[in-house]
């Protein structure tokens, strides 16, 4: 067995490939250093590949570095690049790693059944990626997985969530709530996501999977949660904003069943997190 990773320098990716030397799994990362997707020049490397592998796709501009309709188009073309150049006869498995955001806000409880419907265009790139991988191999050989938040040690978008939080926090900064704290979202322990990669890809599991906790906060509750487990005073400060607050529920019982797994829970993941900082 040997696994293609792209996305090579991302949080997940560098989660992933210290758990895959772990378990002593054969896999090469790609970052855009060596393979950029969203040249096409760059990906006709790939054409070189011949023999039988798995592939994981990590790789995406996030909301971070862009959110418009060039940004868009660049994660599709990365998608398109990658299988105009990758012969689908040797890919055995294929890992998609998608988002809780194909979902739109008034969602507000998700399950297996959810039919997806994005409001912006990051949710759309996602499903519009889900749908390609689907046109291109067949449905016994994908996987897609769609998580929500994550957070842990490494992340490298200061997501706003736990990872903004603690980073605040560590330097007695103020934590800034949008609004007043009170939308609340699920969490997703970094562990736990890599897990679920790792069973899924050994396993060739196909199927589109909602990964989250299952238990969800107000942002508010989980800086509250991180003050008692650090014991520092922490200052709040309120961001205005114009909508009202909004709330998402996961029902996640055949994730867990499918994969046979226990989620950490946010007390769990805070405690591991803030412990190795």
């Amino acid at each position: 067995m040997y696994i293609l990773v792209f996305g090579k320098n991302g949080f997940l990716a560098s989660k992933l490939k210290k758990y895959f030397d772990k378990k002593k799994i054969k896999s090469q990362f790609f970052g855009s250093d060596t393979i950029d997707l969203t040249s096409k020049n760059s990906t006709k490397k790939l054409k070189k590949l011949k023999n039988k592998f798995k592939v994981i796709f990590l790789s995406a501009i996030t909301p971070d570095k862009g959110k418009d309709e060039n940004i868009y188009i660049k994660n599709i073309m990365m998608i398109k690049n990658l299988f105009d150049n990758l012969n689908s006869k040797n890919i055995e498995h294929f890992l998609y790693i998608s988002s809780d955001a194909v979902f739109n806000l008034d969602q507000k409880r998700i399950n297996s059944n959810t039919a997806p419907s994005p409001n912006d265009l990051y949710g759309l790139m996602h499903l519009t990626r889900e749908n390609i991988c689907k046109y291109k191999l067949p449905t016994n050989k994908i996987t897609i997985l769609r998580p929500a938040i994550i957070y842990g040690k490494g992340d490298t978008h200061n997501s706003y969530g736990p990872n903004r939080f603690i980073k605040q926090i560590s330097n007695n900064e103020n934590v800034k709530l949008f609004g007043k704290g009170l939308d609340i979202r699920d969490h997703l322990y970094v562990d736990d996501i890599i897990k679920i990669i790792f069973k899924a890809i050994i396993s060739n599991k196909n199927g589109t999977f909602n990964v989250a906790s299952g238990k969800s906060y107000k942002f508010i509750e989980i800086v509250k949660k991180m003050t008692r487990q650090t014991n520092k005073k922490v200052n709040f400060e309120f961001v205005h904003v114009n909508n009202k607050p909004t709330a998402r529920y996961f029902n996640v019982k055949d994730t867990k069943k499918e994969f046979n797994i226990k989620f950490t829970t946010l007390d769990q993941g805070l405690k591991k997190y803030l412990k190795i900082l």
